[in-house]
């Protein structure tokens, strides 16, 4: 008897773990880094993270029903990117834009001329 009430036990965790395992959560943060741009005071930062959870929160709200977990973290995260940078924030994957270096001339090489003299 004891063997069976075993047997009984470990087919509802076994059902129970499986049952769970299609369990969907809605995010509860973004998981990339968004760093504050230039400049701006870390309490406007603040207010744009909260803002943008909001706002990504609202736009992936509902979609754990139908999508993945992997899914919702992924629409939820790009929601979270996109208004970050529309605030002007510091989002991965885009350097900011620096001047283009002038080539290095070869060993050797002279100097160039001055600039001529201004005429008057």
């Amino acid at each position: 008897m004891h063997t069976r009430w075993s047997m009984t036990a470990v087919a509802a965790t076994i059902l129970g773990a499986g049952l769970c395992a299609g369990c969907m959560l809605s995010p509860s943060g973004p998981t990339v880094l968004v760093l504050p741009a230039t400049g701006k005071p870390f309490e406007q930062f603040q207010a744009d993270v909260d803002a943008c959870r909001s706002w990504a929160a609202q736009q992936t709200k509902g979609a754990f029903m139908d999508a993945p977990t992997y899914e919702v973290q992924r629409r939820y995260d790009n929601a979270y990117v996109q208004c970050m940078y529309a605030k002007g924030n510091q989002v991965p994957g885009r350097a900011p834009a620096t001047p283009a270096a002038s080539p290095t001339p070869p060993a050797g090489t002279p100097p160039p001329p001055p600039p001529p003299a201004p005429t008057r």
